[in-house]
């Protein structure tokens, strides 16, 4: 698998992380019976859209952060940098810049060598190429169809957007129309005029998004981080690009309706839910197995269906008759890399220097030259990607393939 092209590929848009230790002075929200509950701020994109949101965890001292920095630097999200370093670094600057964040420099210098952040969710998008003789509609529509097929929680918007699994608390994907997107948007943003603006316009037009959404329980459920949330230095190019591969493989429609747990699939589903899953898969009367009690049973049916995406009301896993080959479509050599002109271009790629910030955190603080001044790379050498061992395990997801 080529996982270095997936890595000129993906990019970032929505992410969520957290900082501990941090003192901020925002707004106050307060709960219906006038109870403080949180302090909580937001920054608008340059068109005025909301980007980011922030808010203040008193009881802990932490400030979590959840928003798109692509829209905020660069007030469009079609593609963006994948390096979540850079990323998150930037939008701290631009927190602290904007609103009353105390950070001291002793902090910043171990935050931007990783420290004290914590990552609770990323969508990492990349722009699918659509295959000769058809539309971008027809290929979200024909993926819907599929997912139905293989037995998917899917959600069909026309001609439009397709997610699988849209609700699912571990890890969503969804496959929708860029254009037809920025189109509907009550604030749309205006695209500086540069050569390459219409090369952008195009790659939205002419290709489908296709968005994994990874959430705080899909990083819990994963040994290789110790079921805590990750670290900026777990999750590098390379390793956002191996996820993504790797949840491609387990949306493979190729005819499989829902394929058994694996024993490693049922291990990762809580001891107390893990029999009830293995009854179902077996075809088990459910009814029977809750002693006839139908509130029993349709609390558990969703339980199951929003945390694992299983549906114990369907038939257990099967195949179906026909084939659905929609699935080959989904394959890592069919995505576009974002193109050099358009990363090259500071008016529609927005990117962060962070070894000039790093810099500048040392010369503010008077650090002599040495160790105390080196650079760390976070993602030099973490893993050899092409190692079996490096591709990580999804949690709680059914694998499709034939």
């Amino acid at each position: 698998m080529n996982i270095g092209h997936l890595e000129e590929c993906i990019t970032l848009d929505t992410v969520g992380f957290s900082v501990e230790d941090v003192n901020a002075d925002l707004p106050t929200k307060v709960d219906v019976n006038g109870k403080r509950r949180r302090s909580i701020g937001c920054l608008n994109s340059p068109s005025g859209r909301q980007s980011l949101k922030f808010w203040h965890v008193k009881k802990h001292n932490r400030l979590c952060v959840e928003g798109s920095a692509a829209i905020h630097f660069q007030d469009h999200n079609i593609v963006a940098s994948n390096d979540l370093r850079m990323t998150v670094i930037a939008t701290l600057k631009a927190i602290k810049d904007k609103h009353k964040v105390d950070i001291p420099l002793q902090q910043a210098y171990g935050l931007v060598l990783g420290q004290d952040i914590a990552i609770t969710r990323v969508d990492t998008p990349a722009m699918l190429r659509v295959p000769a003789g058809l539309t971008p509609a027809t290929v979200v529509n024909g993926l819907a169809l599929a997912g139905f097929r293989c037995g998917l929680n899917v959600t069909l918007h026309h001609n439009e957007t397709c997610y699988f699994d849209q609700h699912s608390q571990i890890v969503a994907l969804k496959g929708y129309l860029k254009d037809v997107q920025m189109g509907q948007m009550r604030r749309q943003a205006a695209l500086p005029d540069t050569e390459n603006t219409a090369t952008l316009l195009e790659l939205a037009r002419s290709t489908i998004r296709i968005e994994p959404v990874y959430r705080k329980k899909y990083f819990k459920a994963l040994e290789q981080f110790g079921k805590t949330p990750p670290t900026l230095g777990d999750l590098s190019p390379t390793m956002l690009a191996i996820m993504f591969a790797t949840l491609l493989e387990k949306y493979n429609l190729r005819g499989s309706l829902r394929a058994c747990l694996t024993d490693e699939d049922l291990w990762a589903i809580p001891h107390q839910h893990r029999g009830i899953v293995a009854f179902w898969q077996r075809g088990g009367d459910m009814l029977k197995y809750f002693d006839g009690n139908q509130r029993t049973l349709a609390r558990y049916r969703r339980l199951l269906k929003k945390n694992y995406s299983i549906d114990i009301y369907e038939m257990p896993p099967g195949e179906i008759e026909v084939p659905v080959q929609i699935g080959e479509i989904l394959r890592p050599e069919n995505f576009v890399p974002v193109p050099d002109a358009i990363r090259r271009d500071p008016a529609l790629f927005h990117t962060f220097d962070v070894q000039e910030e790093w810099r500048s955190i040392c010369d503010r603080r008077a650090l002599p030259g040495g160790v105390s001044r080196a650079f760390v790379d976070l993602y030099e050498d973490a893993f050899d990607p092409y190692e079996p061992a490096a591709y990580p395990d999804m949690p709680q997801m059914p694998d499709f393939s034939v």
